[in-house]
């Protein structure tokens, strides 16, 4: 997929900080959420851009915790592509973490990419420091907006395919729908109705 087809997907939600703005757009089709992370200076625009792909049912979970004000523990996600810049394997990484209560933005969410190495057959590491590493600082209150706005999202996008015979992004739901049937009993069964 070409970065031009890419920028054609639907934004779920954006948050804008002072230096930071992570967009969320529609992955769904593949299974994922796309995370795009902008660094910029006021009056300067981008100075730098990452993006990560997150797999759905690890979005689920995130967003579920940061609904409800916490994660009750940090979250990185190793992803890669073989062939990213000048065909060399690109690491991405995300990390998630909740840097506790004493703080005004305890929200951190970070991705980074950088020059990866190939594992098995087509995973991709990090090998060596990351090239681009950018965090965006969430408010609690500005976490639990962006969880409730794509978990609302996902949901909606699931009904939608359902409604059209198309797989929803769920493994559980991708699995062939086989009627219930229930099994034969003896004559002597006792049963209690």
């Amino acid at each position: 997929m070409t970065d031009q087809e890419r920028e054609g997907r639907p934004r779920i939600y954006t948050e804008i900080t002072r230096s930071a703005i992570l967009h969320v757009e529609d992955a769904l089709d593949i299974g994922k959420l796309r995370l795009l992370l902008f660094q910029y200076e006021r009056g300067k625009g981008a100075q730098a851009r990452v993006d990560h792909y997150l797999d759905v049912e690890d979005a689920r979970v995130l967003c579920f915790d940061l609904a409800r004000g916490h994660l009750p523990e940090s979250f990185v996600d190793y992803k890669g592509t073989p062939h990213g810049r000048e065909g060399k394997p690109l690491s991405r990484v995300l990390r998630i973490e909740d840097r506790g209560r004493r703080t005004r933005q305890p929200i951190v969410i970070e991705i980074s990419h950088g020059p990866g190495e190939i594992i098995g057959e087509g995973a991709v590491k990090p090998a060596g420091e990351p090239d681009v590493r950018i965090a965006i600082l969430l408010t609690r209150w500005q976490a639990r907006r962006l969880a409730l706005a794509v978990t609302g999202y996902i949901q909606a996008w699931e009904v939608a395919a359902r409604l059209q015979g198309r797989p929803a992004t769920s493994r559980v739901a991708e699995e062939p729908d086989v009627p219930y049937q229930a099994e034969e009993l003896p004559p002597d069964a006792d049963i209690w109705l």
